[in-house]
């Protein structure tokens, strides 16, 4: 259930500013009667209401025993970045938009620096990133199901080797708006994890003409 801290803030300017860039860099538009028009459309994290990815990243590596280590980064992402095949751990943990289209039964979910995703919901585990990979290289898959009209499941294997469950699920905000809760449990290869995240992204506002 929410709670009283669960309200919507307004978006930062700087979230504003790198959704205008991204939404001209969008290769596809969603249309409300396409697939579960709820889902679709393009969602801002609401960093009030989700965890700090940074945060969630230390309480894992000491929960496996390790010893947290200082990085030459300082702020948000500190713990961002790495080698290609590990792509889809940030992107899904630290991005600040997503732009999500079903049309059953292919799902695109595109993310920042046209990172894209395309799987489906019929049993094929094919997953791409338009950002990632050449021809002949190994590349992320996946494979999605719905559980009743608000919740989808997604299985994920990245390039390293590791895994990735992700429940999304449409509730609402004490305003009755619509929010994305995206539950995320990461297990990159070569890391002790598993690393656990709660995300929670609002609607981008319409454009006004």
């Amino acid at each position: 259930m929410m709670n009283d801290t669960m309200r919507l803030r307004p978006a930062t300017l700087l979230i504003f500013s790198n959704l205008t860039v991204f939404l001209m860099a969008c290769p596809f538009f969603v249309s409300a009667d396409d697939g579960n028009p709820a889902f679709n459309g393009t969602w801002l994290i609401n960093e009030e209401l989700s965890d700090d990815t940074d945060k969630q990243v230390e309480k894992a590596i000491k929960a496996a025993g390790g010893k947290v280590t200082r990085t030459k980064k300082k702020g948000k992402g500190r713990y961002k970045g790495g080698p290609p095949e590990q792509a889809l751990y940030d992107h899904i943990s630290y991005d600040e938009i997503l732009r999500f289209q079903y049309r059953e039964p292919e799902f695109h979910l595109l993310y920042e620096d046209n990172f894209e995703r395309v799987f489906h919901s019929d049993g094929r585990r094919r997953t791409a990133s338009a950002s990632g990979t050449t021809r002949g290289e190994r590349q992320d898959f996946a494979f999605a199901s719905w559980s009743g009209s608000n919740k989808l499941y997604v299985e994920a294997r990245p390039r390293d080797g590791g895994r990735t469950n992700e429940v999304y699920t449409l509730v609402k905000s004490e305003t009755g708006e619509d929010l994305l809760r995206v539950e995320l449990k990461l297990n990159p290869l070569m890391f002790a994890g598993p690393l656990k995240i709660v995300r929670f992204y609002e609607r981008a506002p319409l454009k006004s003409k």
